[in-house]
């Protein structure tokens, strides 16, 4: 039976080693690429990103907008609510007021019956 020993490399052969992975003609285009692909990945982030920002900004100012409306439409309701309003549009509808009203009396005092 053979055993066979690992050879030790010598930092001489190491640094040639690493020169040469280094100067590899695969590992130039590979980092490359990876560079190349991580800057496209960084540039469809930041597009995406500012157009969100852009979408939220037309939002905010839709928010701005309906809360404005709003505002204007709940003065209009406590408009027509006060009394003033409703005295002149009773007035608008020809109404006469009644100046001896007669209220209809029951025999019983009681309402319900047991």
């Amino acid at each position: 039976m053979r055993v066979y020993k690992h050879k030790k490399q010598t930092m001489r052969q190491r640094k040639m080693a690493m020169r040469n992975l280094f100067l590899n003609k695969t590992f130039r285009v590979l980092f490359l690429f990876v560079v190349g692909f991580t800057g496209f990945l960084n540039i469809v982030q930041i597009t995406k990103i500012s157009t969100k920002g852009y979408e939220i900004n037309d939002l905010e100012k839709t928010i701005v907008a309906l809360e404005h409306d709003t505002e204007r439409l709940e003065f209009q309701i406590s408009q027509y609510r006060s009394i003033q309003s409703i005295q002149e549009r009773l007035q608008n509808l020809n109404m006469v007021s009644e100046e001896n009203p007669e209220y209809v009396v029951l025999a019983g005092s009681a309402v319900a019956q047991r």
